[in-house]
């Protein structure tokens, strides 16, 4: 076997391992209380990775679990799409999400500032709690020359408290709070953090919310590369010759496969076995995703910073939940 392949192999099977046990652990609670495979995926791998903790062997394949298959998850859930309910809240969305985004942005500025959070820090912050979670972090740091420190730390606080985010919102999903499926998912979408969170969340309200808040949250990611431009020009005084990031491709594929879904070429037959394995790569995008959440490092490193990405998304998530009901 090829020795790139190797290295992934444990990890991906461990992750697979906790996935199919998540699977079940839903099927025997759900007399009780529906949690989905996905949130009881989450929670498996936070208390083992803080516990137990994630052996060095496992590292590699959870995140290649987290980065690739997620992705290839997303595009595959393309072919789910129904895009006359895109088309239908198409413009309704982007407005959303173009106020949504520099909103939170400079919310987390403000609040950075009154609790003396250093400025690239409130920046990756912001951009994580409303693009794209971890990911957007990663990839904004170069553009405004954050340290590694501020980083790790950014992605840390978005992971726990996208992760956090997940049980509340599952919670308010299996409380049949009175929320439609299409307001349920386009509030996932527009508020919770990472991709795999907002799917997660998105998903215990239903197949439509499901739907819903995968549009959403796509096109908050979009904005990844207009915010990555500004924030370069804000942090590098007009300098726009450092490093910028590139466009999110998943995304362009993912689209992409709704419009070939919703053309009916496809046999229903493949059509399922193709979200299907959508599903199951999300789920162990999202064990993977547990299984990277570290609380020490949070907690010793960044307690202000954590303060405000708190208060930053107990701010969003009200906020965005208001207008959603009010205007969809």
């Amino acid at each position: 076997m090829n020795k790139t392949i190797k290295k992934y192999v444990p990890g991906i099977v461990f992750v697979l391992a906790i996935s199919i046990a998540s699977m079940f652990l839903n099927d025997l609670l759900k007399v009780y209380i529906n949690l989905e495979a996905l949130t009881i995926a989450i929670i498996i791998g936070i208390v083992y990775n803080n516990t137990v903790g994630t052996q060095k062997v496992f590292n590699e394949g959870v995140k290649f679990s987290l980065k690739k298959l997620l992705k290839v998850g997303i595009v595959l859930l393309g072919f789910k799409l129904n895009i006359n309910s895109l088309l239908q809240l198409g413009p309704k969305i982007l407005i959303m999400v173009m106020i949504y985004v520099p909103v939170a942005l400079i919310l987390s500025m403000m609040l950075g500032k009154v609790l003396k959070v250093n400025k690239k820090l409130s920046a990756l912050i912001g951009v994580g709690s409303c693009i794209c979670g971890a990911s957007a972090v990663v990839a904004m740091a170069p553009c405004i020359g954050a340290d590694d420190d501020d980083s790790v730390i950014s992605v840390s606080i978005v992971s726990f408290l996208g992760a956090i985010g997940v049980l509340i919102y599952s919670g308010v999903a299996a409380s049949h709070m009175d929320l439609s499926p299409v307001q349920y998912g386009a509030w996932s979408g527009l508020s919770l953090h990472g991709v795999a969170h907002a799917l997660a969340a998105a998903f215990a309200g239903g197949n439509e919310a499901g739907e819903i808040g995968t549009i959403v949250k796509m096109t908050r990611v979009l904005m990844l590369v207009p915010v990555s431009i500004v924030l370069s020009l804000i942090f590098n005084n007009g300098n726009t010759s450092s490093k910028k990031t590139k466009f999110p491709m998943y995304v362009l594929y993912f689209i992409l496969a709704g419009v070939i879904n919703s053309l009916g070429i496809i046999p229903t037959g493949i059509t399922n076995i193709l979200t299907n394995g959508s599903s199951i790569f999300i789920l162990m995008a999202m064990t993977a995703m547990g299984l990277s959440v570290n609380l020490k490092s949070i907690l010793n490193k960044g307690v202000k910073a954590l303060i405000t990405g708190t208060i930053l998304f107990i701010i969003l998530s009200t906020g965005s939940l208001l207008v959603i009901m009010n205007i969809l």
